[in-house]
């Protein structure tokens, strides 16, 4: 009765999703039209190759987890053909052409047919769902031509549907997994109760990956040639609401010699336009150019993809965005590895990292501009209790690693590629 009520409201959403995408919002479009190329995408699987590797994740965030294991797949088992397929815009757009994948692909929607059709096509030898992103219909495909699943980085609480009484055909899904891997002892006990039993506690792999950030070179030119002696004050991945919180800021305290690099995460240029208009100090907007940096200005705005990971290691302090609206935290784990002090804005409760770091001490949540002031004058009059917030994070990233290596020990094991 569960799964027929499932499919019956998945077929419902799917036929409302359809008619919203004419007047709903771009990423919706996105959403819909990325789906009808999926099938002709998967034609370009060499059909010689039938070794064949899949990982699922919904979103960026969750590709981001699933990477280091996607990397460790990638190196292992060189023949294999990999498909990676997302279900939000916000995944499938900026990954679309990654070199860990042989093949980047919407997932269709989770009807019976769907999830056959799929399946069959792709025959991956294993596949692997990060975090929580389950679909039933794709599970029972996979269970039905005995492929093994594997979940990375799950997280489960008790109010999750899974655990009510509608959900009860699910954890029979999730009773036939080959192994979930989850990210704290919490989600496994709860998964102990219920009787699923093939999981362990491995932690989350988005922390091996910013840990090896710091191995890495990140020097840039451009923010050498911009930064003077001063502080530095980063604002990473920012939205308008937060520009709004940190204009009167910026304009107050570039007057005392405090530089401020922004890297906004999306690059509106009537938003950029908007922003550096109102800023009374002088103002860059670095486009890839590196003879327009000269080390007279004071703020520079960085209208660029893939420079943040690296532009935290010149920072002294950071600011992530996402916490001020609706759009989602950040990434606050960058500029932790780099041993930042972070200030983040009050929508924050999703985000278990932020949580974490407030309650040690390494994360400031701020809402309006006179507790950004505040703590800039604390942290130009005595910088010391800022150092031991950035020592907080740094410390913290460098304990929540691991996971990748608990979870590729195992595999090594299980794997029968």
């Amino acid at each position: 009765m569960g799964q027929l009520l499932y499919n019956t409201l998945s077929l419902l959403g799917q036929l409302t999703l359809r008619l919203l995408q004419w007047v709903g919002s771009r990423k919706l479009r996105e959403f819909w039209v990325g789906r009808t190329e999926t099938w002709a995408r998967l034609q370009a699987l060499d059909p010689m190759n039938d070794k064949r590797l899949w990982m699922h994740c919904a979103s960026l965030g969750e590709f981001e987890q699933g990477r280091p294991i996607l990397e460790w797949l990638r190196e292992q088992y060189p023949e294999h053909q990999i498909v990676l397929s997302f279900f939000s815009p916000s995944g499938y757009g900026p990954k679309k052409n990654t070199p860990l994948a042989d093949v980047v692909v919407y997932l269709p929607w989770d009807q019976p047919s769907n999830a056959r059709k799929f399946v069959q096509t792709v025959a991956p030898g294993a596949a692997f769902m990060v975090k929580s992103d389950l679909w039933p219909n794709y599970l029972i495909a996979l269970e039905q031509r005995q492929i093994p699943c594997y979940v990375i980085a799950a997280r489960f609480k008790t109010k999750h549907w899974i655990f009510g009484p509608a959900g009860q055909f699910m954890r029979r899904r999730l009773r036939k997994i080959r192994h979930v891997f989850v990210q704290n002892q919490d989600s496994f006990t709860l998964l102990k109760q219920r009787a699923i039993d093939h999981c362990s506690v491995s932690g989350d792999p988005r922390y091996d990956r910013v840990t090896a950030q710091l191995s890495q070179d990140n020097e840039l030119d451009f923010i050498d040639a911009f930064k003077q002696k001063g502080p530095c004050i980063i604002l990473g991945s920012s939205w308008p609401e937060d520009h709004d919180l940190w204009l009167p800021v910026i304009n107050q305290f570039t007057e005392l010699g405090v530089q401020f690099i922004i890297a906004p995460h999306d690059l509106n240029p009537d938003e950029i336009k908007r922003l550096s208009g109102k800023i009374t100090a002088d103002c860059l907007i670095y486009q890839g150019e590196p003879d327009v940096i000269n080390n007279r200005a004071q703020v520079l705005i960085v209208n660029t993809i893939g420079h943040l990971s690296r532009i935290y290691a010149h920072g002294d302090l950071a600011y992530v965005g996402g916490g001020m609206g609706h759009s989602g935290l950040h990434n606050i784990l960058e500029p932790a590895a780099f041993g930042l002090p972070i200030m983040i804005g009050p929508v924050f409760s999703k985000f278990p990292e932020a949580i974490d770091l407030i309650e040690l001490g390494g994360v400031l949540v701020i809402d309006r501009p006179t507790d950004v002031i505040d703590h800039l004058e604390k942290f130009l009059d005595d910088d010391q209790l800022y150092s031991q917030m950035g020592a907080i994070n740094s410390n913290y990233i460098q304990d929540m690693s691991g996971a990748t290596a608990r979870i590729t020990e195992f595999l090594k094991e299980d794997l029968y590629l």
